[in-house]
């Protein structure tokens, strides 16, 4: 700041234009520039008036455009200079936080007077607004001084632009247009550039035949260059654009130009992803022309095409675009695009994403470019993030599918890779990737379900609906269903992307990645944890971990309370479910153990939870109560009890059978016995256990529960004590089922050595009595013999002998 108020900035811009592009002199001084642009006005400051000459750092910039290795550095140095962002970027920066200042924070503000936070509110606002106002001002500056034009005339006409550089140079013009963000004043400013057909022709009058054809194919390059920039930055003045110029595109398709062919084919993949774009470019899909882009030898041309028509194929009912056959074509494209780096090692393919990110500069997160590939692998993902939808590609993909026989790797193994490399989360491609691995892990039948949770209407509802509303001749003329994926299939696909350990590199994959890409990965970890086979090998490879931290990393960002982030959170919660109905809790390391028991609380209080939620975390906190004092004491320190007993009068029967049985596995806890001393819970347990014909499962549990805690006299006294004792336990005796009537005698036992009260009231009720006539009736297994049990029933009922004996002899 002190630097950059003396003549640097001159001298800065003297030292570039003199220096004949001497890469070790100019690389330096755009450094600089862009450290002023970074750090020259202060974050604090409330001046509209910034200390940036304006006009030197274009001139500065001007000069390197055509330069391939410092023209990379001048657009870092232009989309900082131009962005909305601006605070973020510098604190996103490698300077110290000290010297910066730093807003107060959440406890801060909480401690201020309210005039104070209104003060804080107010200067925050207004440095917004001057940041805004100053992106727009910067970049109507840019395009009107004719800088934009010769940006966009250097990388067509220059020979030494390579293709990846003159991808960046559209994302940075596309974002610097963004920042203008008013509609009219970026039309303003571009109309001179689509400029029409008739006005091409004057330019060009007096032009020899020769140098007209070369003239007008880099004018309408460059227009197609600039509407491609819109449709990453303002897709809205795009679709309006892209009319003034979509009769150029065959033009440019069929010119035989590797350069016009390269950016036609970045203009209709990227207006493919607009909706109110796709209509302009409907017909290149219609009558063929794309195709000769996807036929071209050169990678980069074909892999924009086919990104193309994948995406419009998922947007149209077009039978040609939808046909197995093109799909095939794209998957094998998509396959090469990916292959295509293969051999490149991990420290290379690290750096190569590293400088996919950095080039286009610092704020990738909050611009609206964050979701554009530009790599031939990007490209190659983006193509599978949309053929994933197909089941047949899910197959392909599952099984295998190499793009040649020569290929050391298949696709799914190369998509693996991919989301291991370092920072990948942090990619443009880490989206794609999550939603082909999610994609690959489920039905389309079961996609369509979900998208019918919740609705006050089902899928089978909504599909006669739409049937009804159809002639004879629009049935007949519907494209070809996507053929059903049977449960078995889905299974095969789980498993093999358990084998090539895609869980482990979707876990990788979370690190530093949006909140969208992050949902998608842990409804796919989600979708595999169903699969039983496999959730050892998830829990092995760090899905659990992973899905037991997230909560915590949700609580540490501003976003907390977001809707997005509360549903990731209750979907890692009911992946942690899961993955714990069946595995041993006993091999699980104590972290585990103890870290799961909080989520499946919280899932199971959640009230927006499903009761498919609830019932699988409560089974899951049922397996982990199993295994010993530690677990228990851990649930019960959560509030499980209350949680638990309240998850007991749930309306869905299984939910109430769960939540049963994970009580009883509490027991003998001291809190679940104070619980359960309790007359008015007693109740509840005595009433469940007598509604085993309508939840047999459920009584079964409760009657369990009963049995194990009537061995404490204060518990007895209680339960003996309630008017629908006798009725009760009489019923469920006389019900005939061996399960209930050993739990029933088990706790008669139990209340006759509870003293005199208990043992009178078994009495009075007739339960000793029944115990006297079925040992008379059945102690030597001669009329059980009639009963045709089977050998299992017949062992429980000795057993039940043995305990009315036992109860007998006790009175």
């Amino acid at each position: 700041q002190v630097y950059g108020k003396d003549l640097s900035q001159i001298r800065l811009h003297e030292l570039i234009r003199n220096s004949d592009l001497e890469e070790d002199l100019v690389m330096p001084c755009l450094s600089m520039w862009l450290r002023l642009v970074l750090y020259l006005d202060p974050l604090d400051s409330l001046d509209k008036t910034s200390l940036i000459n304006q006009e030197l750092l274009i001139q500065s910039c001007r000069a390197t455009f055509s330069h391939p290795v410092l023209l990379p550095a001048t657009l870092d140095l232009l989309s900082t200079w131009t962005t909305l962002s601006r605070e973020d970027v510098v604190r996103s920066s490698t300077i110290s936080q000290n010297c910066f200042f730093t807003p107060p924070s959440g406890a801060e503000l909480r401690r201020m007077k309210p005039r104070e936070v209104a003060g804080v509110k107010k200067d925050q606002y207004e440095r917004l607004k001057r940041n805004e106002e100053w992106a727009k001002q910067r970049a109507v500056y840019f395009c009107k001084e004719g800088a934009l034009k010769e940006l966009m005339e250097q990388s067509i006409q220059s020979n030494h632009i390579s293709v990846p550089v003159r991808k960046q140079v559209g994302l940075v013009i596309g974002r610097i247009l963004s920042s203008i963000q008013d509609e009219v004043s970026t039309k303003k400013v571009i109309k001179p550039l689509i400029c029409s057909k008739f006005e091409i022709e004057e330019l060009l009058e007096e032009k020899t035949e020769s140098d007209i054809s070369r003239e007008r194919l880099d004018l309408l390059i460059m227009r197609a260059l600039l509407v491609t920039s819109l449709l990453f930055g303002q897709p809205e003045t795009a679709a309006w654009a892209l009319k003034e110029i979509k009769d150029d595109i065959s033009e440019l398709i069929y010119s035989d130009d590797a350069t016009a062919m390269a950016i036609a084919s970045e203009l209709v993949s990227a207006a493919a992803s607009n909706e109110k774009a796709r209509p302009n470019i409907a017909t290149l899909f219609v009558n063929g022309t794309l195709q000769r882009l996807v036929e071209h030898p050169e990678q980069s041309i074909r892999s924009g095409a086919a990104s193309a028509i994948a995406k419009l194929g998922l947007a149209s009912d077009a039978k040609n675009v939808e046909d197995e056959g093109n799909v095939m074509e794209l998957l094998q494209i998509a396959t090469e695009l990916l292959n295509e780096s293969e051999d490149i090692d991990e420290e290379e393919l690290d750096s190569l994403e590293l400088r996919t990110k950095k080039s286009l500069n610092l704020n990738t997160k909050r611009s609206p470019l964050g979701n554009v590939a530009t790599t031939s692998i990007e490209r190659g993902i983006e193509i599978l993030g949309y053929l994933a939808s197909k089941t047949y590609v899910k197959d392909e993909l599952a099984h295998g599918y190499r793009s040649s026989p020569d290929s050391t790797k298949t696709a799914l193994q190369r998509l693996v890779d991919l989301a291991n490399i370092s920072d990948a989360g942090e990619s443009i491609s880490a989206y794609a990737l999550a939603t082909v691995f999610s994609l690959i892990a489920v039905s389309n039948e079961t996609l369509r379900k979900e998208a019918f949770e919740g609705k006050e209407i089902s899928m089978e509802q909504y599909d006669e609906l739409q049937a009804l509303g159809k002639t004879d001749e629009e049935k007949q003329a519907a494209p070809p269903k996507d053929p059903v994926d049977s449960l078995e299939a889905v299974i095969e696909r789980i498993q093999k992307l358990a084998n090539v350990n895609a869980p482990q590199a979707m876990v990788k994959l979370m690190t530093g990645a949006s909140d969208a890409t992050i949902e998608t990965l842990v409804t796919g970890l989600n979708r595999m944890a169903n699969e039983v086979s496999v959730r050892g090998s998830l829990i092995q490879q760090g899905v659990l971990t992973a899905c037991i931290k997230i909560e915590d990393d949700k609580r540490n960002t501003k976003n907390a309370v977001d809707p997005k982030s509360k549903k990731i959170v209750q979907q890692a919660h009911h992946c942690v479910a899961r993955l714990l109905i069946t595995t041993n809790p006993s091999i699980l390391t104590t972290p585990q153990r103890m870290g799961a028991i909080k989520p499946m609380i919280q899932l199971i209080k959640d009230s927006n939870a499903s009761d498919l939620q609830h019932f699988e975390s409560l089974l899951a906190v049922t397996n982990l109560a199993s295994t010993g004092q530690d677990v228990t004491e851990k649930i019960v320190s959560e509030k499980g009890i209350h949680t638990l007993s309240y998850a007991m009068f749930s309306d869905h029967e299984l939910v109430r059978r769960a939540a049963t049985e994970a009580m009883c596995n509490l027991i003998p806890h001291p809190a679940m016995m104070k619980h359960l001393s309790d007359a008015e819970n007693l109740r509840l347990w005595l009433a469940f256990s007598a509604e085993y014909e309508e939840n047999f499962e459920c009584a079964r549990a409760a009657l369990g529960c009963l049995a194990m805690s009537t061995y404490l006299q204060d518990i007895a006294e209680a339960l003996v004590g309630l008017e629908s004792f006798k009725e009760s336990v009489t019923a469920i005796l006389e019900s005939g089922n061996l399960e209930l009537m050993h739990r029933a005698f088990v706790m008669i036992q139990n209340l006759m050595g509870q003293g005199k009260k208990c043992k009178e009231t078994i009495e009075e009720a007739g339960l000793l009595a029944f115990c006297f006539a079925y040992v008379r009736s059945y102690h030597d297994g001669s009329k059980a013999m009639d009963l045709h049990f089977s050998p299992e029933q017949q062992d429980v009922m000795l057993v039940t002998v043995d305990l009315a004996k036992e109860i007998c002899s006790s009175s």
